[in-house]
């Protein structure tokens, strides 16, 4: 697959921790590839009103894409249902289709997915390799991330440190 046809699935977590981090609009810039929205991952986020009219502004506003969860692939179905019944179904529905489409899964929650998508060679981008780009690419100075970091872990977000300097950015090798 060309990289150009390439895209980020994303999954809730990301979504908010960028909503809470106040940096909504520069997660869309950080990577050369668009980032869509599964429609399951857009009903967890529903969820949440506040969280729901910002991601559709988001979507009217061009910056993200929902795409529906392709129901026709078989294999990706039946991945999809056997991830289910242990992971969350936005991140189950990314997982899936990430595997068999070759996408790029967005997602925090390593405990979930990191063994999953090393099996499976899938390229994952968690929230803090979203802010390694944006920091070295000067999207985002280092005081932002600090700031994005303490608002997210203010409302009791996980993430692994409580400032940028403190967190070793991995290389990513989008060619997997």
């Amino acid at each position: 697959m060309k990289q150009s046809e390439r895209i980020i699935l994303i999954d809730a977590d990301v979504v908010s921790h960028f909503l809470t981090g106040g940096c909504i609009l520069v997660l869309p810039k950080i990577f050369p590839y668009p980032i869509k929205v599964l429609t399951q991952v857009y009903a967890e986020l529903e969820r949440f009103p506040k969280r729901k009219t910002e991601v559709d502004n988001l979507l009217n506003l061009k910056l993200i894409e929902k795409i529906p969860f392709p129901e026709e692939d078989m294999n990706i179905k039946k991945e999809f249902l056997r991830l289910s019944r242990e992971r969350g179904i936005g991140e189950s529905a990314c997982m899936a289709v990430a595997r068999f489409r070759n996408n790029i899964l967005a997602s925090s929650n390593l405990r979930d997915i990191k063994t999953y998508c090393e099996a499976n060679k899938i390229v994952y981008l968690t929230t803090m390799d979203f802010l390694c780009r944006a920091l070295s690419s000067g999207k985002m100075s280092l005081a932002q991330c600090n700031d994005f970091i303490k608002r997210v872990k203010e409302v009791r977000g996980k993430l692994p440190v409580d400032k940028m300097e403190d967190f070793k950015c991995r290389q990513i090798d989008f060619n997997s």
